[in-house]
């Protein structure tokens, strides 16, 4: 009977192991910083808009559309792909904000989307007042289980509270795990006692 408690203890502890080792891949891949990054006030003109995900996304659905002060598209040449890296090259008109507009889809199928800001300065170039428009993106549809394609904060925290549950279910494998390894040493030191 203590061989069978101590096997049970151990697969589950094996089990909790692989869970926990395995707790990253629960969360959906999201944004986790750009070049500009979000926000930044630049002097100079950046060549290439890039943007480094949590998990590697497919090269079929990865958009990115850079938009200039006037509402005009300044990217130029086609988006490129590195595993969790997507890049899209641009070309610049002139001071003022820019907007940066995204959309991927992770490896396990999860559309991804959002956008970004950057400012430019200093460059000799007029700056608009006007408002930039949104950049627009081609609706690409994706192999995805989920019907929302855009990133919005009510999105945002599906995924926060998908992975809080996630972490709810890890603590409570845990508390399972320490329970049964706690109760078969118990079992086995009373079996001990009782036999000597």
């Amino acid at each position: 009977m203590p061989r069978i408690l101590i096997v049970a203890a151990a697969t589950t502890l094996a089990s909790l192991l692989l869970v926990l080792s395995g707790g990253t891949a629960l969360a959906h891949t999201g944004l986790q910083s750009s070049t500009p990054a979000d926000g930044e006030t630049l002097t100079a003109a950046p060549g290439t808009v890039t943007l480094t995900f949590s998990s590697a996304v497919t090269s079929e659905f990865a958009q990115i559309a850079v938009t200039s002060p006037d509402g005009e598209s300044v990217t130029s040449g086609e988006v490129t792909i590195d595993g969790a890296v997507v890049s899209q090259p641009v070309s610049t008109r002139g001071d003022g904000a820019y907007i940066v507009a995204y959309r991927v889809v992770s490896d396990d199928g999860h559309p991804v989307s959002g956008q970004l800001t950057f400012t430019l300065t200093g460059t000799g170039g007029a700056a608009t007042e006007s408002a930039p428009a949104e950049p627009p993106l081609v609706n690409t549809p994706a192999p995805t289980p989920d019907t929302e394609t855009a990133v919005s904060p009510a999105a945002d925290s599906d995924t926060h509270s998908d992975a809080g549950s996630s972490w709810g279910l890890l603590v409570l494998l845990a508390a399972a795990a320490v329970v049964l390894v706690a109760g078969t040493w118990l079992a086995l030191r009373r079996r001990s006692s009782t036999g000597g």
